[in-house]
C-alpha cells in the first residue's frame, strides 16, 4: 500500500507527467536566501513538460523543495532554466545594510533569460547544487 502511495505521488498513474523528487538551495552574498521563491522554466523537451512550472520556497536556511502539481513532489526529469525571486528583507531599522538582515537578490535572477541560472534534473531524486547569487547592488527606497 505504501509504495501505491509513493507511486501515486511520483506521478505514475495520476495521469500527469512523471516528477521526481527535487531539492536545493539559495544562497546570496554567502548567506541563505530566506523566503525566495524557486522557479524552474523548463527549456525544450515534450509539450506536456514544457507546461509545467516547478517552484518552491526558501526557508530560514536557504534550502527548498519543488512542487509542481502537489506539495514536494518534485519536477518532471529534463532542463531548466531558473528564476529566484523576493527573499531577503530590510533590516529593522529599515535599510539594507542592517548586519542581521540577509542581502536582497538582484533582479537579475527574476528573469530566466538573464538569470544565468540552470538546472537538470534527472529521472530519480537528487539534491541540487546550492545556487550561489549575487546581492542586489542598488536597492530600492
Amino acid at each position: 500500500m505504501l509504495s501505491f502511495a509513493v507511486t501515486m505521488l511520483l506521478g505514475c498513474g495520476d495521469g500527469k507527467i512523471r516528477r521526481y523528487p527535487v531539492s536545493g538551495s539559495v544562497q546570496v552574498g554567502g548567506k541563505p536566501a530566506a523566503g525566495a521563491r524557486v522557479i524552474f522554466c523548463p527549456v525544450g523537451g515534450s509539450e506536456a513538460f514544457q507546461k509545467e512550472r516547478p517552484s518552491g520556497v526558501t526557508g530560514p536556511d536557504g534550502s527548498f523543495i519543488l512542487t509542481t502539481f502537489l506539495k514536494d513532489d518534485g519536477a518532471p526529469a529534463g532542463d531548466y532554466q531558473v528564476m529566484v525571486v523576493g527573499g531577503g528583507s530590510r533590516g529593522k531599522r529599515g535599510n539594507d545594510d542592517d548586519a542581521t538582515s540577509p542581502p536582497r537578490i538582484d533582479r537579475k535572477y527574476a528573469k530566466p533569460a538573464e538569470s544565468g541560472l540552470t538546472a537538470t534534473v534527472p529521472a530519480e531524486a537528487t539534491t541540487l547544487p546550492p545556487f550561489q547569487l549575487e546581492p542586489a547592488t542598488r536597492q530600492r527606497r
